[in-house]
């Protein structure tokens, strides 16, 4: 069965490093499973004023950005010859071309450290997309284990958005997987038990929606970092909020997302608090 041409797409940033083809490998697969198309997306840029640059330079740079997306489209199309695959070259920063996709994407796959750059400007990419992309964003890391069968996901203080929770929900009846769900309260929370209850009734709504996925529940009040890096040595995905406080006049993704991208060994998909649009949320709460 070959997946439909017109869904919203599985998108991947894709330049011809180990990294962005470990992500395409996990784009590829993802798209599969979810019957949709796949966008592989090369950006180019030539590091000084356009102003400087004679039209057949521009030309010859833009070709060879064309020959390294056309690698990345023959890989995708080997590894899943049922999934539609698609190309778009871009000129301008990865970041700014992914996060422009992302409005119309159902996911974006990247490397651990962004596309591009060096080490240190490659991972502040990664976390401009992660902050400000309006889809979920996967941060592919080849995992240090075999296949472990878990996604996990964690939030504040018995306070969960319910899309979030059916994000991880869906990943995890994709993947065929447990689900762990960690409630972080802080040792100063007034009341434990009221939290858990909250917490356990939120979970209970979408445990309906999905009957087939097994559920484990947590309740920590250890530090944050310390809980989130013994899930993610224990999952093959941790599905994170794209910041830890809600305000809407702030973009900054939350420090604690922040380490997770830095050091999680397993791969890390943050979801947009508040940015992804009507049509995805709809489009989520109906498969449910």
């Amino acid at each position: 069965m070959r997946v439909q041409d017109d869904g919203r797409p599985v998108v991947v940033g894709y330049d011809g490093s180990a990294e962005s083809r470990l992500a395409l490998r996990w784009a590829v697969e993802d798209a599969r499973l979810r019957f949709l198309p796949l966008l592989v997306c090369h950006a180019w840029q030539w590091p000084y004023p356009r102003l400087s640059l004679a039209p057949e330079t521009t030309e010859v740079v833009r070709r060879m950005g064309r020959r390294v997306l056309e690698s990345g489209l023959t890989m995708a199309q080997e590894l899943a010859p049922k999934v539609s695959v698609r190309g778009q070259l871009v000129e301008g920063t990865p970041a700014a071309a992914l996060v422009g996709l992302s409005n119309t994407a159902e996911l974006i796959a990247i490397g651990p450290r962004g596309i591009g750059g060096p080490d240190e400007l490659r991972l502040g990419s990664t976390v401009e997309v992660a902050a400000h992309a309006h889809c979920p964003v996967a941060v592919v890391r080849r995992p240090g284990h075999p296949r472990i069968g878990r996604v996990a996901i964690a939030v504040e203080d018995a306070t969960l958005d319910s899309l979030e929770l059916g994000v991880a929900f869906e990943e995890a009846r994709l993947r065929r997987a447990a689900l762990l769900i960690i409630c972080l309260c802080s040792e100063d929370t007034g009341d434990i038990r009221l939290a858990s209850i909250r917490f356990n009734t939120n979970v209970a709504v979408w445990e309906e929606k999905y009957p087939p996925v097994e559920v484990e529940t947590m309740i920590e009040t250890r530090p944050h970092v310390e809980v989130l890096r013994h899930a993610a040595d224990r999952s093959d995905l941790l599905v994170l909020a794209d910041r830890e406080y809600r305000d809407p006049v702030d973009p900054a993704i939350g420090p604690v997302c922040q380490v997770m991208l830095r050091e999680a060994p397993c791969t890390v998909m943050v979801t947009p608090s508040q940015a992804w649009s009507p049509s995805a949320r709809g489009e989520l709460f109906a498969r449910s």
